[in-house]
């Protein structure tokens, strides 16, 4: 199992247009169980949100990357360019045994 996480952050005068432009971006997607968090006492300045979603395989995440995070970074550089940006990473559930 994969955690994708891809964490955005925010321009605090844009911050509400981009956090409900990308709910409805993951309500479209909403089979792939896609969870939108915002970090609390974030280091940056601004906002950070993350979208997180546990998929069985790379393949689905790329899926994801092509089908919705394209989207919302083709959304911040038509709309917010330099005022949001973004970036992900896969992390591997490890067994605790």
């Amino acid at each position: 199992m994969y955690l994708y996480n891809v964490s955005i952050i925010i321009e605090d005068s844009i911050h509400q247009e981009i956090v409900e432009w990308t709910q409805d971006l993951v309500n479209e997607y909403s089979e792939d169980k896609i969870s939108l968090l915002k970090m609390l006492h974030s280091p940056h300045e601004g906002q950070t949100y993350c979208l997180q979603v546990v998929v069985s395989s790379e393949e689905e995440v790329e899926r994801i990357k092509v089908q919705i995070v394209q989207k919302l970074q083709d959304y911040i550089a038509e709309h917010h360019m330099e005022k949001a940006f973004l970036f992900d990473s896969i992390m591997q559930y490890i067994s605790h045994n």
